[in-house]
């Protein structure tokens, strides 16, 4: 058992003793105490001082019991070469001189022998002092150097300063900001130990430029020191030198007091904020960017919160609805809108489906006046995704809306008068061609060469006539939404067929061969067949005129996906790469050096609206002087596509006259 402080006994614990001593019955006398205690000691003996050292190199002890006075040296030398475990020196001499030097040597304790070895009782009791005093020692040694690992590694900067201001600690992180290693750091005053421009300057150093007296950081430590309160999240903006560079970074600062050996300390913190602080700056001007285009904008904005109340606007919306700031702030929306234009915008569902939306509504002013608006809403989520309000930007359209009017009546009339004066022109133009006719056949008499030459001439520019009035009457039917499809199940077959044979005179006129390959056991489809005639007789007539003398025209007809496909293929002249994509157009003619190209410009843009009619597509391949192929996809199935009437169907007529 163990003895202890107060003479009780401990729980068992085992301890490696080492007893220093060169006299045989001390020896003795230990090692009978220790067996007649019953001490849980496994005691080793060492006679010399250099005994004692071979056997301390190879080996750890609990505590260490030394005479003075050895053979070859004394406890003291015992002393200097062992550091972290406690000696007890015991010694006959009794010469306070001795114990004075033992305790400057570092031991724990000093026990003076006597002639009845009294001082064997008291060494249980020393022994387990020693040994909680070093087992202390060791955790306060542990604890501090967790506390040192735990400040090196602080994420932010920390130095600890007297109550100089003198740097007397200072973290990796500090030796990173400031790029200087711990001996310009440590034992300099705060500004030179950062390296602050001002301190460098003066040859005094830190605290003595006349621009110290206005350094946040001097006054928040001196503060600290003076009040004995902490202080937190100073900012300063020093300049210092790092390098061969002079910086000027955003810094946070904290400061708390300690005390530290009886004298007043200041632990600091810094954290380098010069990112966050450019941050903020850039938030702060597009902010004040998103201020400028916000309030500046030719539209009326409005942001409604999660309660659909009206919490910011710009001035353009105070002008558009003559409300000021205590009309709109925090106004419910809806108030904004009549009521059923209110439930409409509502129907939307705006904010449950996340997508923009556009309309057109009405809105009341505050006077109680309505006004068209076209609107277009936004959902504005935070960052987890979750609704917070919506963005409307809203445009007044009333003035439109009535100019629209205007233009629909007045292209209104402008159809009705192309309508009437094609329809007027059909008349006497039949009356014409009949005429003309009627002499060419020679029922009016016989005619000479030459006149047979200009009447051929008349005829032919007839026809040219009411091809073009044609024309301008079948787009002005289809621009309109006046056409409507006769829709029944055909043989595309056969309609191809009945084309091919019209256009097979034409063709052999301009020496043009002209061929007709359908596909075996083509299904029928549902079209126009009047319609689709129509586009037949436009793409192959087209592919004739355009093809020279012996050339080809093909026209081929497959089936391919629940659609048929039709081709006509010239060897002629080509279409440039450029007009492509316009010859779809209405009045739209492919410019030929040389060659003036006869008609309206209608004929193509027919034939697109009627196959567009029918919820089909056409497309054009072609190269100059290498020939064209048109492509038609006529489902089986029409897909009936809305028909939006044109705006622009006046130029029917402009550009009727104008050709």
């Amino acid at each position: 058992m163990n003895y202890q402080s107060d003479g009780k006994f401990m729980e068992d614990t085992r301890y490696k003793i080492l007893l220093i001593e060169d006299d045989k019955i001390d020896q003795m006398a230990f090692e009978l105490f220790v067996e007649n205690e019953k001490l849980l000691y496994d005691c080793t003996i060492a006679t010399s001082v250099s005994e004692a050292q071979g056997i301390l190199a190879s080996e750890q002890f609990d505590t260490i019991v030394s005479d003075y006075s050895l053979g070859d040296g004394t406890a003291l030398n015992i002393l200097d070469s062992v550091k972290d475990t406690p000696i007890i020196v015991i010694t006959g001499i009794g010469d306070e001189e001795v114990a004075i030097k033992a305790w400057r040597g570092g031991a724990y304790d000093y026990l003076t022998k006597d002639i009845e070895r009294n001082y064997l009782k008291v060494i249980p009791v020393t022994i387990e002092k020693a040994i909680k005093h070093k087992k202390m020692e060791e955790a306060i040694e542990k604890k501090q150097k967790n506390l040192e690992t735990i400040f090196d590694a602080a994420p932010g900067g920390m130095l600890l300063t007297d109550e100089n201001m003198v740097v007397t600690r200072a973290n990796n992180t500090i030796k990173q900001l400031v790029h200087r290693e711990y001996p310009q750091i440590i034992n300099q005053q705060i500004g030179s130990a950062l390296g602050c421009i001002n301190s460098t300057r003066n040859e005094k150093g830190c605290g003595y430029s006349p621009a110290c007296s206005e350094c946040l950081l001097q006054k928040a430590l001196k503060n600290v020191l003076d009040s004995g309160e902490p202080v937190h999240d100073v900012e300063i903006h020093p300049e210092l030198n790092v390098g061969e560079k002079r910086i000027t970074p955003w810094l946070r600062v904290s400061a708390k007091p300690v005390i530290i050996d009886d004298r007043k300390h200041v632990i600091i913190t810094l954290d380098d904020i010069t990112e966050h602080k450019k941050m903020e700056r850039e938030r702060q001007l597009a902010e004040e960017k998103y201020r400028m285009i916000f309030e500046n904008s030719a539209v009326a904005i409005t942001v409604v919160d999660k309660q659909e109340r009206v919490i910011s606007w710009n001035k353009f919306t105070e002008d558009l609805l003559g409300m000021d700031r205590e009309d709109l702030h925090l106004r419910p929306v809806s108030k904004l809108y009549p009521p059923g234009e209110w439930k409409k915008i509502r129907d939307h569902n705006i904010r449950q489906k996340g997508v923009q939306q556009h309309l057109e509504t009405t809105m009341v002013k505050k006077d109680g006046s309505i006004i068209e608006v076209d609107i277009s809403l936004s959902v504005l989520k935070d960052p987890e995704g979750k609704t917070t309000g919506s963005i409307g930007i809203i445009r007044d359209i009333t003035e439109r809306r009535k100019a629209e009017e205007a233009v629909i009546e007045t292209l209104e009339i402008k159809s009705q008068f192309i309508s009437t004066v094609s329809h007027e022109l059909r008349t006497p133009l039949a009356a014409m061609k009949e005429g003309i006719a009627i002499v060419l056949d020679g029922v009016a008499g016989r005619l000479n060469r030459k006149q047979k030459k200009f009447l051929g001439i008349a005829k032919r520019n007839v026809d040219r006539l009411e091809a073009m009035i044609n024309d301008v009457l079948d787009f002005q039917r289809l621009e309109a939404g006046r056409m409507k499809l006769d829709i029944h199940s055909n043989d595309i077959k056969e309609v191809a067929l009945e084309v091919h044979e019209i256009i097979a005179f034409y063709a052999k006129k301009n020496e043009v061969e002209l061929s007709f390959e359908p596909a075996k056991d083509l299904p029928k489809a549902k079209f126009d067949r009047a319609q689709i005639i129509l586009v037949l007789t436009n793409l192959i007539s087209n592919a004739v005129k355009f093809t020279p003398e012996k050339g080809r025209v093909s026209v081929g007809i497959q089936h391919l996906n629940e659609e048929l496909i039709i081709t006509v293929s010239d060897t002629g002249m080509g279409i440039p790469k450029e007009a492509l994509p316009k010859i779809f157009g209405r009045f739209y003619r492919v410019k030929r050096q040389g060659k003036q190209i006869q008609g309206t410009g209608l004929g193509l843009a027919i034939v697109h609206k009627i196959v567009m009619m029918h919820g089909g597509r056409i497309d054009v391949e072609s190269e100059v002087d290498r020939g064209t192929t048109f492509t038609v996809f006529l489902p089986l199935e029409p897909k009936f596509l809305p028909d939006v009437p044109s705006e622009k169907r006046d130029e029917v007529l402009e550009n009727t006259v104008a050709n």
